[in-house]
């Protein structure tokens, strides 16, 4: 009996290695594609934040009492993301799931995290210029911000067709 839990413990011990990494990263695609979907609704509420200011600024409606708390907002939810995990290895345009972010951000971290937090920053500064409560300021520093996205955007980011 020794004999044979010796010829074939290779072979169950294969079996059993193949049977885990195949449950494993059918559990990390699950966990990615929950991912991306978790990262892009982070950037739709950036978004809707900035449009929300953006309206009020272009007159297109008059609540400018909402200019502050969604400038606030967008601050925080910048602020908040971990990067590590908001954007981790094996997430990208060519890991075979919905996803327009480029290999790039792996393969240039430090920069993608530089151009992040200059995002920040950015949101930092429009906090700032909403509590002066003048939309001019208010629009510079959108704009400003809107220019940082756009640079992180175009580095980082799949081109729309």
């Amino acid at each position: 009996i020794n004999l044979y839990w010796e010829e074939n413990l290779f072979k169950i011990l294969a079996i059993l290695v193949t049977v885990i990494s195949i449950f494993c990263g059918n559990a990390f695609s699950q966990d990615a594609e929950n991912i991306i979907k978790y990262r892009k609704n982070i950037m739709k509420s950036i978004g809707n934040h900035i449009s929300v200011i953006a309206l009020n600024l272009k007159g297109k409606v008059d609540i400018s009492s909402d200019i502050l708390p969604h400038s606030k907002a967008l601050h925080i939810t910048l602020a908040a993301m971990d990067i590590n995990k908001t954007f981790p290895e094996g997430t990208s345009n060519n890991s075979g799931m919905k996803t327009t972010a480029l290999p790039k951000i792996w393969e240039k971290k430090e920069l993608f995290i530089d151009k992040m937090q200059e995002s920040i920053n950015k949101a930092k500064d429009l906090v700032l210029a909403a509590e002066e409560n003048d939309k001019k300021i208010i629009a510079k520093a959108l704009g400003a911000l809107g220019k940082s996205c756009g640079n992180c955007h175009n580095e980082f980011r799949e081109k729309k067709n």
